[in-house]
């Protein structure tokens, strides 16, 4: 009997070219021992009673990182970057589809010869309350061979992370994303090409500016850009008034990880700059770095394709879910399995 011809997804949305992204406005740069010493000299003028309210302060943002990190793992897309294991699941399948989900109006599943997938790392069926981010996640699994590559899958992957999210886990990733503001790398120029980059940057940081009420600094070099609690504060609670579903907040993360940059990914998704640009001004440095020393094979070129990848899928992600209501994102349960009888 003849095999059948494996189905390839071809969705027409011109949403999934990242050029299409709308343009019109709309490693962290300091070091360690740099952050120590400016923590230490701060810390070294407080009195005693300051001082323990500050380490008391410290602790407790520790303990409150170290729980989130623990319960979940997208802020770097643990899943995606593990190497292919002995377990790793052989692609076996005929035939990529989409279907509504039976019971939840609006949602749908991926179906793989019939059958539901269940998200990464996880019990529960793959369920996306958006047909089109649905099928992109089916395209994804149609152009796999042999084996699953899920580094080649990160609009399936952030569809799974967004299953791990409660509502009351969204306020401890917005504080997350804070370490990356007090430090952003959109902060920073290399002295030999800071023009360059100030004429890419410029138009991210005026957007910001404007948008937060909040002066951004340049640096050139290694220095302390010297963001007050309050401007902390007040990014913090701008973002929470947003509401960002857990889509937004998942594509926030992950683009703010590959880019140690807040401000870089929220011009992206707000249509400031678009994703070439973007993918520039991210590798304005290394580029740099590279064209004086070299390029080290299967090192800059692969992380290089990781971090284009990743960003282009927050991207998409962003413009295809934003729109979706944050309480119509937790119809579906968080924790219990779904219809897992039938599920691959």
């Amino acid at each position: 009997m003849p095999k059948r011809p494996k189905r390839h997804i071809k969705p027409n949305l011109h949403a999934i070219n990242p050029d299409a992204l709308p343009r019109d406005p709309g490693a962290h740069a300091e070091t360690s021992m740099a952050k120590f010493r400016r923590k230490v000299e701060d810390w070294s003028k407080m009195n005693p009673n300051e001082l323990e309210a500050a380490v008391k302060e410290f602790e407790a943002k520790e303990v409150e990182s170290s729980r989130v990190l623990a319960e979940d793992s997208i802020y770097q897309m643990d899943v995606s970057l593990r190497t292919r294991q002995q377990s790793a699941v052989r692609v076996f399948w005929k035939d990529v589809d989409v279907q509504p989900l039976e019971k939840y109006e609006g949602w749908y599943s991926i179906l793989l010869d019939g059958r539901k997938v269940r998200a990464f790392e996880s019990t529960q069926i793959l369920a996306v309350p958006n047909e089109e981010m649905a099928y992109c996640c089916a395209k994804e699994y149609s152009e796999q061979s042999e084996y699953l590559n899920k580094l080649l899958m990160p609009m399936t992957d952030i569809c799974s992370g967004v299953q791990h999210i409660a509502p009351q886990m969204i306020s401890p990733r917005i504080d997350y994303l804070m370490s990356f503001y007090q430090n952003d790398n959109m902060y920073f120029r290399s002295a030999p090409i800071a023009a360059m980059q100030n004429k890419l940057i410029s138009p991210v940081t005026e957007w910001f500016s404007r948008v937060f009420e909040i002066d951004v600094p340049i640096v050139v070099g290694i220095g302390d850009p010297h963001i007050s609690p309050n401007d902390v504060l007040k990014v913090r609670d701008h973002l929470l008034s947003w509401s960002m579903n857990p889509y937004q907040i998942v594509a926030l993360c992950v683009a703010t990880q590959f880019t140690s940059s807040l401000i870089l990914p929220l011009a992206l998704f707000h249509g400031v700059v678009d994703l070439p640009t973007a993918l520039r001004i991210n590798r304005s440095e290394e580029g740099h770095n590279i064209n004086e020393a070299g390029l080290i094979e299967g090192y800059h070129d692969i992380r290089e394709a990781d971090v284009t990848t990743k960003i282009s899928a927050c991207a998409l992600a962003w413009k295809l879910m934003k729109d979706v209501d944050l309480a119509r994102c937790f119809e579906v349960l968080r924790t219990s399995p779904l219809d897992e009888v039938d599920a691959i």
